[in-house]
């Protein structure tokens, strides 16, 4: 690679860590959702889990916008 100024290495090392973050977090939550459409309503109705199926955001990867 060619020498680089030092603001583009770290621009660099700061995308490959949000990648790394964001990967994380889509491993993390699909092991928790992860359910079966019964337990899912289940844990809707009696409060007690995550967010019922159907209530993500649709585009925002589940988060709100």
């Amino acid at each position: 690679m060619p020498n680089l100024p030092e603001d583009i290495v770290d621009r660099i090392k700061s995308l490959e860590r949000q990648v790394r973050q964001l990967t994380a977090y889509v491993y993390t939550r699909a092991a928790a959702t992860a359910r079966t459409p019964a337990e899912a309503q289940d844990s809707a109705r009696d409060g007690s889990g995550e967010q019922a199926e159907g209530n993500e955001e649709e585009g925002t990867g589940g988060r709100p916008a």
